[in-house]
């Protein structure tokens, strides 16, 4: 497939919604911890225009209108678009009113220059080609209002997956599970599935690249979220929680270069439209 190629839209079908991330929240008619970071890291603030690209079923336009914002969600998946849809025609009408789902290219967006106040994309900066995604990062500095936001969370991070997972996690865990009948995660580095559509993982560096390819200020970190124990209710839970993130992951080390660009899955990055 050429640099000027699509990933075949087919291939986001109703099905590969059904399990992405976030689905188990979502069919609950809840919302993901992470699209509700992501309303946080973005400083979103009522009635401002916003662009959510890659909207998928709508799981972030939907948290972004009850948050008070006036929302364009935008995938050019046809079955993204119809659960986005059907999705919205059921909630209360204030909130599905701010709210349109529009099927379009993200290299190419219909919309006015310096239209929107900030503008999210979430896990589809890796589904697109270096070019396309250089042509997308272009279009939303066109269509971002001066000192607007470009708001990204990509995952995987490509050396937790190239390094990080293969040579210490994975092993670690077929151990922890032989010998304590534990079911960590064992799958293989890269699933069938991210073959096909993952076709420009990330680096904490390299997103850098894009976003000053297109003139944004860009601020970039890795997640802490994948790396940091989880909540447990008990002091029993806690402590085996904590021991596994020691093992697995190298907690607290993880949380620190130049471990976390091992250890840590999630890439955020905030780009400023700065106008003289």
């Amino acid at each position: 497939m050429s640099e000027n190629s699509n990933v075949d839209s087919r291939l986001y079908d109703k099905e590969y919604f059904e399990q992405t991330d976030g689905a188990d929240y979502f069919y609950k008619g809840e919302i993901a911890p992470k699209f509700l970071r992501a309303i946080k890291v973005g400083s979103l603030t009522e009635g401002q225009k916003v662009l959510d690209i890659g909207c998928g079923r709508g799981d972030l336009t939907i948290a972004l209108a009850r948050s008070g914002a006036n929302v364009v969600g935008v995938d050019y998946s046809k079955d993204a678009v119809e659960i986005a849809r059907e999705t919205v025609s059921k909630l209360d009408g204030d909130i599905s009113s701010r709210i349109s789902i529009v099927q379009s290219d993200a290299t190419a967006l219909d919309f006015l220059n310096e239209e929107f106040d900030s503008i999210y994309m979430l896990d589809i900066v890796e589904h697109l080609y270096a070019q396309q995604l250089f042509d997308c990062f272009a279009e939303c500095f066109r269509i971002l209002k001066p000192n607007g936001s470009l708001i990204v969370h990509t995952s995987p991070n490509r050396w937790y997956n190239d390094f990080g997972y293969p040579l210490w996690e994975r092993p670690i865990n077929i151990v922890a599970n032989a010998l304590f009948k534990q079911n960590l995660l064992t799958r293989p580095i890269r699933t069938e599935t991210d073959l096909k559509v993952h076709i420009n993982e990330q680096t904490i560096l390299s997103l850098k690249k894009y976003f000053r390819s297109a003139d944004f200020k860009v601020q970039t970190w890795l997640g802490s979220e994948y790396v940091t124990p989880a909540s447990k209710d008990s002091t029993a839970m806690k402590i085996l929680e904590t021991a596994r993130q020691i093992l697995c992951h190298a907690y607290p080390l993880s949380l620190f270069p130049p471990f976390n660009f091992l250890f840590s899955n999630d890439i955020w990055a905030i780009g400023k439209k700065i106008t003289s």
